[in-house]
């Protein structure tokens, strides 16, 4: 089995850029909208829905943009990312804005790290 893509929304194509074409260095790939009709048989919602799809190497998201219509509620739900220079998006994340969560680990020198974007999403980082 193999990860297609992951999805998640964003508020704007702005903010998602910021996220994964600046933060990431994902690239653009792709961007059209679902019409409502299959939005309403998918997930309940009856609307034309824009998704703007990034790709970087074998990981893939679909980011589903709300306008700032709806925010993330969830707390919990991440996607966890490897990625070779941690320190570098830490301080890519801060120029951006990008909220850094770093805790550090117990009898270690080492960090946990999540990003959290402007819609909420949550990012683990190894």
């Amino acid at each position: 089995m193999k990860l297609n893509h992951f999805a998640v929304a964003s508020i704007s194509e702005e903010d998602s850029d910021t996220f994964f074409l600046k933060l990431l260095g994902f690239q653009k790939t792709r961007d059209f909208t679902v019409p409502a009709k299959l939005m309403n048989k998918f997930f309940e919602e009856n609307k034309d829905q824009r998704i703007i799809r990034y790709e970087h190497g074998d990981v893939a998201a679909e980011v589903f943009i709300t306008d700032g219509n709806s925010y993330r509620t969830d707390t919990f739900t991440h996607v966890c990312l490897e990625v070779e220079n941690r320190n570098e998006i830490v301080s890519k994340g801060r120029e951006l804005d990008i909220k850094v969560i770093q805790v550090p680990r117990e009898n270690s020198e080492g960090y946990y790290l999540f990003l959290q974007d402007p819609f909420g999403n949550i990012y683990e980082i190894k």
